[in-house]
């Protein structure tokens, strides 16, 4: 499961002695920087479109080491805008020859932090109680690996070679770890491929889009990271994925693509909310500042909510910083979906009153909310719908979002009917017969406890549409 308020940093140092880093906000830290001292150590940071996940790669340039040391941890983002870690991982690379190593843990509680100071990147480490400077370095300092389709390339560090195999065709590029591969047990960590229509993708498992390609032709191309949705590691002596399978997992999240062969990549394009629904956005305004009627927001897809809070306001104008929108990927698709709600605390924070979706390039709308109808975005990938049918009768309805498409397909339902049974009142649905009113009639103990799952709701700080411009 995705989690989006979480930062996470992917250390992979190949060091002969102890070296740190500091790191902050994406646009200061990402690309390429170097131990201040001697530029022996070079650093890769990369970043996703949302800017809140980081990946960072260090290694000797020198390739004649007899030892190498790898740092591996996830942090996250405080208030003061430092990254904490714990749970670091430091492994010892003891080389044979050339092509051969062994592993050994040195620890896995490490601790520290990363931050940015006068354009300098230090990284400190509580665990060796060590601080080192990096400034920005010659791109050249360090060759990357190239990989080439048909249509586009993707580069990985040159220090991770020797640990994967790549099959390339004419739209796609699959990254394995060797050593899973050999031992029989699959050994895919990513792959990379161009697809014509987003109906060819959209219900494939671990696919998310990146961004867009337009070939020579002009024919346009959705371009989608895909991961495993299954264990690709020997399993039988790891209880665990070996550390360079993780590498080459995390990786396929920051690879660098380029078009070739006449064709133009395109990051994030047909990702990101703010470049999706301006228009929708636009209406929502309109819609406001000239006090739509019930009707004519049900005939243009909008929820009967705007009108009722416009009642309660004497300006047009103050109604639009009470609504507000987010993007936000619901189904883990790549794509955000758009969000309109009322701003609001309590158990009113996060309500969604719109949803709009993209469906083959195109926002759609998907779902309409009300004072007894509300949607909520839970547990970062579903959608709960809770409703009331009287003083006795009330439940939450859970769904997914389908990728590229407005359906809400049914996970399971809950719901409190004292008109049904008053003694016993608790009930539960699953899947299709959710459609269907078939119910379970269970304990309050059972009911609780499978409910729970689905009480943390993503309460959405919305930008007031007061601010939208056009």
């Amino acid at each position: 499961m995705k989690k989006k308020t979480i930062l996470t940093a992917v250390c992979i140092l190949f060091l002969a002695e102890s070296v740190f880093a500091y790191c902050n906000s994406h646009s200061e830290i990402t690309g390429r920087w170097a131990e201040k001292l001697s530029e022996r150590v070079v650093m890769d940071v990369y970043a996703n479109k949302n800017e809140d996940i980081y990946r960072i790669f260090m290694t000797w340039r020198e390739n004649n080491l007899a030892q190498k040391d790898i740092y591996r941890f996830k942090a996250k983002l405080d208030d003061n805008g430092v990254l904490k870690y714990k749970n670091g991982t430091h492994i010892r690379r003891f080389y044979s020859d050339k092509n051969k190593f062994e592993d050994k843990v040195n620890y896995t509680d490490g601790t520290g932090t990363i931050s940015i100071n006068n354009n300098e990147l230090i990284w400190t480490d509580d665990k060796d109680n060590t601080k080192t400077e990096f400034i920005r370095a010659n791109k050249d300092l360090l060759k990357d690996t190239t990989l080439k389709s048909k249509l586009f390339s993707v580069t990985l560090p040159e220090e991770l070679k020797g640990f994967y195999e790549v099959k390339t065709e004419k739209d796609k590029i699959s990254v394995f770890h060797k050593d899973s591969k050999k031992a029989g047990f699959g050994g895919f960590a990513f792959g990379i491929k161009a697809y014509k229509s987003p109906s060819d993708y959209a219900v494939l498992p671990g696919s998310r889009k990146v961004g867009e390609l337009t070939d020579k032709k002009g024919n346009l191309y959705d371009i989608v990271l895909k991961h495993p949705t299954d264990v690709q590691y020997d399993y039988t002596k790891n209880s665990e994925a070996p550390d360079s399978f993780k590498i080459l997992y995390d990786i396929g999240d920051v690879i660098n693509i380029k078009g070739i062969k006449g064709s133009t990549y395109f990051k994030n394009q047909g990702t990101d909310g703010v470049d999706l629904y301006k228009d929708i956005l636009k209406k929502h305004v309109t819609a406001i500042k000239e006090q739509w009627d019930s009707k004519k927001l049900e005939n243009e897809n909008m929820s009967y909510m705007y009108k009722v809070l416009a009642d309660g306001v004497n300006n047009p104008a103050k109604l639009l910083d009470k609504i507000g929108y987010a993007y936000y990927d619901v189904n883990a698709d790549g794509i955000d979906e758009l969000l309109v709600g009322e701003i609001a605390e309590g158990n009113w924070k996060g309500v969604v009153y719109d949803m709009y979706t993209m469906v083959n390039r195109k926002p759609q709308h998907a779902v309409s909310g009300g004072s007894r109808n509300r949607y909520y975005v839970c547990d970062d990938a579903f959608i709960c719908n809770e409703y009331s049918s009287g003083a006795l009768e009330s439940g939450v309805r859970v769904y997914i979002l389908v990728e590229n498409s407005t359906e809400l397909y049914p996970q399971v339902s809950f719901k409190y009917d004292g008109y049904a049974n008053p003694k016993k009142p608790w009930f539960l649905s699953y899947g299709s017969d959710m459609n269907e009113e078939k119910w379970e009639n269970v304990s309050e103990k059972t009911y609780r406890e499978r409910k729970q799952v689905f009480n943390r709701y993503e309460r959405f700080n919305y930008i007031p549409l007061s601010e939208v411009k056009f």
